[in-house]
């Protein structure tokens, strides 16, 4: 993850908080998964969420960026997922990106 939009800086130190807890949420609904095995990852001040398929190679990147009055769960290169209250729809998100193709 690029530090980018994720960076916080001052005034918004507050969101970065925000954002902690609801990448935390994400991480929890996660791990209730047996297929997908997942980490809080914090980097220069940056944190997400790492994804993987339980047995698989594949890591995908989960971000929580403010956009548009709302806090979204978003992909590495900042695509919306899902919002943050809809944390299922996110996590499913990840299931079709990581499981599913993996069933074809």
């Amino acid at each position: 993850m690029s530090a980018g939009k994720h960076a916080v800086t001052g005034v918004l130190s507050g969101r970065r908080n925000e954002r902690l807890v609801q990448l935390k949420a994400l991480r929890d609904a996660v791990d209730e998964r047996q297929e997908l095995a997942c980490g809080l990852v914090e980097q220069r001040g940056v944190t997400w969420v790492s994804v993987v398929r339980v047995g698989g190679s594949r890591l995908v990147e989960v971000g929580c960026d403010y956009v548009r009055g709302a806090w979204w769960f978003t992909w590495s290169d900042g695509r919306p997922i899902a919002p943050v209250r809809n944390v299922e729809g996110a996590v499913g998100a990840l299931v079709r990106e990581l499981v599913e193709p993996c069933r074809e």
